[in-house]
């Protein structure tokens, strides 16, 4: 198949596949570490290390924003569009801002870590702000690798990381090294794009990659992103920290089972989709004169995977909670279908923000992550038992994010930086 020109390349049935299985790698090493997590703790250490492994999550997913703006730079200066004569080296950039970022981070968190992550929090933080300078470099490869179509090496790196995340946990877990060394092996997993560059010539020449732009646009374009992605991630993977911060302890520390049981019902949807965003970033970015329509088979899809999901959690989940983590974690079939809905709700804001920045509509773009987050937010913060409130607030939050996004991609396409 012959390529339109200035249209970036369609990605084959076999890079997809690549692509896919790494996604799904992706999912399965976060069950892993939920699983070694709660078979070597207590439930007490246990809902501690998810708040840990949630503010972790929360910072990667928040610089994840390098990815996708990497994705769409690189791209387009392949496809020739824009000035690419001096394009912002897309690696190094990212690793500044990653700096900056982590150095707010750890400066801000005498004002909220020994909530958030208890006794020994000054450690957490550190060890939370090198993950997340790490993970600045893998994002920002990732999205150059995916922008210039090279499916081998990003499933290498996406494969690679999550590799040394089981690697890393479960030795942790077998020297008995407790709470601190599962989260200091779940954090030390960022830097494994390090070791890949190192070994491989074709990860490594992806450090190397140019924008279509120059570095203060480069900059002012991954500012929109990241907004969005800050939002994106406190919905995404940060939740069980907002949940804590709008719980009481006590409230919080029962609820460990919920908090599993909100990663396990959204892994099969939300893992997949996002290591798909440079996929569909591209594909969006080929295809931006065709709006919705463009749109409309990935939303089929998470429809159909979301209602055969709710009904499979309704009927199993219970039974599969208890079998995979103890007789502790028990959760109705109710709350598990529930979840799962509110899982689809979140892969469509994954879907359509992709199709919303693949057009160049960064203010769109980071305004549905934005809204939908505040919403997620004001929900939590009502008397409503934790449950319900979760639930709600996971479902009504994307969705209003949604609406933001598809009026942006029924409208023409613009780029307003």
């Amino acid at each position: 198949m012959t390529d339109e020109p200035g249209r970036a390349p369609a990605i084959s049935r076999a890079s997809a596949g690549a692509v896919g299985a790494a996604a799904l790698f992706g999912g399965l090493s976060g069950y892993v570490v939920l699983l070694v997590a709660t078979h070597t703790l207590t439930k007490a250490a246990t809902a501690e290390f998810l708040a840990f492994w949630s503010l972790l999550f929360w910072v990667m997913g928040a610089l994840n924003g390098l990815q996708n703006e990497s994705t769409r730079a690189v791209a387009a200066r392949a496809a020739s569009v824009g000035d690419v004569t001096r394009g912002a080296r897309a690696v190094p950039t990212s690793l500044a801002v990653g700096g900056v970022l982590c150095a707010v981070l750890a400066v801000s968190s005498p004002l909220w870590g020994a909530h958030v992550l208890g006794d020994g929090w000054r450690l957490l933080v550190v060890m939370v702000a090198l993950a997340g300078v790490a993970f600045a470099g893998h994002s920002a490869l990732c999205g150059a690798l995916a922008g210039r179509g090279d499916w081998t090496a990003y499933t290498a790196t996406v494969s690679g990381e999550a590799a040394a995340r089981i690697g890393v946990v479960a030795v942790a877990a077998v020297v008995g090294a407790g709470v601190v060394g599962l989260e200091a092996a779940a954090a030390a997993a960022a830097a494994a794009w390090l070791l890949l560059a190192a070994v491989s010539r074709r990860v490594r020449s992806g450090t190397t990659e140019r924008a279509d732009v120059d570095a203060p646009t480069f900059l002012r374009h991954v500012r929109a992103t990241l907004i969005a992605s800050i939002a994106s991630s406190a919905i995404l993977v940060g939740f069980p920290v907002l949940l804590r911060a709008t719980s009481t302890d006590v409230e919080y520390e029962a609820a460990a089972p919920f908090v599993v049981a909100i990663s396990v019902t959204r892994a099969p949807l939300i893992f997949p989709l996002i290591a798909y965003q440079g996929v569909a970033i591209r594909h969006f970015l080929g295809r931006r004169a065709e709006g919705l329509r463009a749109l409309w088979p990935g939303v089929r899809l998470i429809l159909l995977c979301g209602a055969v999901g709710a009904a499979l959690a309704a009927l199993v989940g219970p039974w599969a909670m208890q079998v995979m983590f103890g007789a502790e974690y028990d959760v109705s079939s109710g709350v598990l279908a529930g979840l799962t809905v509110a899982a689809a709700a979140l892969a469509l804001l994954v879907l359509t923000g992709a199709a919303t920045l693949a057009l160049g509509s960064h203010r769109a773009f980071a305004t549905g992550w934005v809204l939908a987050s505040l919403v997620t937010l004001a929900i939590l913060l009502t008397p409503l038992p934790l449950e319900q409130r979760s639930i709600l607030s996971l479902v009504l939050g994307p969705l209003v994010g949604v609406v933001i996004h598809v009026r942006t991609i029924a409208g023409a396409p613009s780029d307003d930086g």
